[in-house]
């Protein structure tokens, strides 16, 4: 999916994990990354969760949606042993 990132929604000084706009462009970048629809959100926004390496070597959780034709970045962390699990491995 290749469009202009909204990243209003975020607020990159308070990340505990220190996650930055490169890294996340990083793993939407990354042709191995998962990106899966969540289900029971409206369709025409495309809610969705993006799982992928990061620059840093590191598997970012990347929670977004499509607003006006760009991709809107809702939530990021650095991804659990679960969250590697049910979104990653499983695909």
């Amino acid at each position: 999916m290749d469009l202009d990132l909204d990243i209003s929604q975020i607020d990159f000084s308070n990340d505990p994990d220190n996650i930055s706009l490169v890294e996340v462009v990083s793993v939407m970048k990354n042709e191995r990354s998962r990106l899966r629809e969540v289900d029971g959100y409206p369709k025409e926004m495309f809610h969705n969760v993006e799982t992928g390496y990061s620059n840093k070597k590191r598997i970012l959780l990347i929670a977004s949606r499509v607003v006006n034709d760009k991709r809107q970045i809702l939530q990021m962390k650095v991804a659990d042993e679960e969250n590697i699990d049910e979104y990653y491995c499983k695909g």
